[in-house]
């Protein structure tokens, strides 16, 4: 009866498809598995069997000895608890739940561990999903209050200058003569267009926010070349020099794309140094950075596009600041909003991508754009 309860138990184990169970010996080698490990890892019995199982994690993974420290807390602990990125026998990966269990014999000594996976990509996928969505959500109530506060103060401050002056004019004051007349309707109209350009600077940024257009390869020699033509007169004016290297094709939004490169060099133009020619550099590469793909695996392939100037820079400390809408870290003897290298961080948002800025005070500033490959 004993006998027949223990196959029983153990055509049990081998029958189950939804988890796969695995014995190892004390030195996480395979010495037996089920159906399950067989149907999730990808392996044939004779494939598997024999190996050390840090087969299943990924090189990052086996690089830092991940499996070794989990049987070494399951030997010291009774068991180990953990979820990451495995490895099938094709090369695909899947977000496994893990329980490795010493087992002991009479004597209480570790003689090997179970090692039970459950495949929860799915699950993943789904948190995945959940925490981008309420990024989304935290970003774009970020926006709605910055929004709220141009509407409170940056237009206001035009506002208020231009009723100022035009009810001084109104007043018929005999102190006020014809000359300074002119230059209060001067000043208004001044502030006038400081409102319509923030005015236009919201629009632009409200743009790139509608829902995402459909993807297509964008070749970025010929939006870099239309940009190029877009700032030619004025860089000819200033004797700046805007040098392209070969660049990829990107997936993406044409318009997006030509409106986060029009607004970088917008950027370099505007900021660029008195002391010097104004001098930008667009170059590219391939780069797999591990700081960038925390939350999926196989790390993709990256495209990272940098445009460099030599302008007048920034402090190391606004790397990230710069991107808030209505940034200025510049005074108002520069033209703008502050809503430009907003619309940049939400063009790259919209591409699934990354943006980067590094500043060194008057002597230029580097602008790290990453694509999916």
């Amino acid at each position: 009866m004993v006998d027949d309860s223990e196959s029983i138990y153990y055509k049990m184990v081998e029958e189950v498809e939804d988890y796969a169970i695995i014995m190892l010996d004390r030195n996480g080698i395979i010495t037996n598995w089920n159906k399950g490990a067989e149907k999730i890892k990808g392996y044939k019995n004779e494939e598997i069997i024999g190996r050390h199982f840090r087969i299943f994690y990924t090189p990052e993974d086996q690089d830092a000895k991940l499996p070794e420290a989990l049987v070494e807390a399951a030997r010291l602990e009774g068991k180990a608890i953990h979820e990451g990125w495995r490895i099938r026998k094709n090369g695909t990966a899947f977000w496994g739940s893990i329980v490795i269990t010493a087992i002991h014999d009479k004597e209480d000594n570790v003689i090997g561990f179970t090692k039970v996976t459950r495949d929860l990509t799915e699950r993943k996928a789904s948190e995945d999903r959940m925490f981008q969505y309420s990024r989304q959500l935290e970003a774009q109530n970020k926006e709605l209050q910055q929004f709220a506060y141009a509407a409170a103060h940056d237009m206001k401050e035009p506002l208020r200058k231009i009723l100022f002056y035009f009810s001084a004019i109104m007043e018929n004051n005999p102190e006020i003569d014809l000359e300074k007349k002119r230059i209060y309707l001067a000043r208004s109209e001044e502030a006038a267009r400081r409102m319509q350009s923030l005015i236009d600077d919201m629009l632009a940024f409200t743009k790139v926010s509608e829902p995402i257009e459909k993807f297509e390869d964008v070749d970025m020699n010929v939006t870099l070349n239309n940009v190029a033509a877009f700032y030619q007169d004025t860089l000819e004016s200033i004797r700046g020099e805007l040098v392209i290297s070969n660049l990829p094709n990107v997936r993406g939004i044409p318009f997006q794309l030509f409106q986060l490169f029009l607004n970088l060099i917008s950027n370099s133009i505007k900021y660029r140094s008195p002391d010097r020619p104004l001098r930008i550099e667009i170059s590219s590469n391939n780069i797999d950075d591990p700081n960038l793909r925390r939350r999926s695996y196989p790390p993709r392939q990256l495209t990272r596009i940098t445009v460099k100037d030599n302008g007048l820079g920034f402090e190391p400390e606004y790397n990230k600041k710069i991107f808030e809408m209505f940034q200025r870290l510049h005074g108002r003897e520069f033209s703008g909003a502050g809503i430009g290298l907003s619309i940049c961080k939400k063009v790259m948002d919209n591409h699934q991508g990354i943006i980067r800025a590094q500043g060194k005070l008057d002597e230029g500033a580097l602008f790290e754009l990453y694509f999916p490959a």
